[in-house]
């Protein structure tokens, strides 16, 4: 008698469990869903940013070098023979060599940031697409089959990984003609 409802119990703790977490994810995706978007407006935010701070940084960098320029024609038209004039000039030299090499890492770390997010942008297009295409497959059949063997195949290698997240969940129960036809 005690086995039988130790058995009862753990069945219901375990459909209890089995409960909980498919509405606690189902709310996670719609969370995810919300939060996706905010971060794309985040992130389109930060690089309007980073745009800008990358040119007011060329932008002042090319006005030090002008005013580098005007030092040295102002020190070889005064031929002073000043040590400290020539250590000031060398030294402006050396700091805005360094700082041409950083912004040059700056720009390129942009762009590389924008082909990334870029590609980012039309993996999410992509994933999408397919599962729009996978619902209206669905909707067109239905909805009581399963996917047949050659859509699963189609799946199995997709042109770009995707989130787990974003397929979507199928909405209808098996019946015992769909299970014949699964694919495992």
């Amino acid at each position: 008698m005690k086995l039988r409802s130790t058995i009862a119990a753990i069945a219901v703790f375990a459909a209890t469990t089995s409960w909980s977490q498919t509405a606690a994810s189902s709310h996670s995706r719609e969370v995810e869903a919300k939060s996706n978007a905010i971060g794309i407006a985040q992130n389109a935010q930060a690089q309007s940013v980073m745009r800008q701070r990358v040119e007011d940084m060329g932008n002042t960098l090319k006005k030090m070098h002008e005013l580098l320029i005007q030092m040295q024609a102002s020190a070889a038209k005064n031929a002073t023979k000043d040590p400290v004039a020539k250590a000031n000039l060398a030294m402006w030299g050396l700091m805005l060599s360094d700082l041409d090499k950083q912004y040059d890492q700056l720009r390129a770390a942009s762009h590389a940031r924008q082909d990334l997010e870029a590609r980012r942008a039309a993996m999410y297009k992509q994933a999408e697409a397919k599962a729009a295409a996978q619902a209206a497959l669905a909707k067109g059949q239905g909805g009581a089959q399963q996917p047949t063997a050659d859509s699963a195949a189609q799946s199995a290698t997709p042109a770009a990984p995707e989130p787990a997240s974003t397929q979507p969940a199928p909405a209808a129960t098996p019946t015992p003609a769909s299970t014949s036809q699964s694919p495992n």
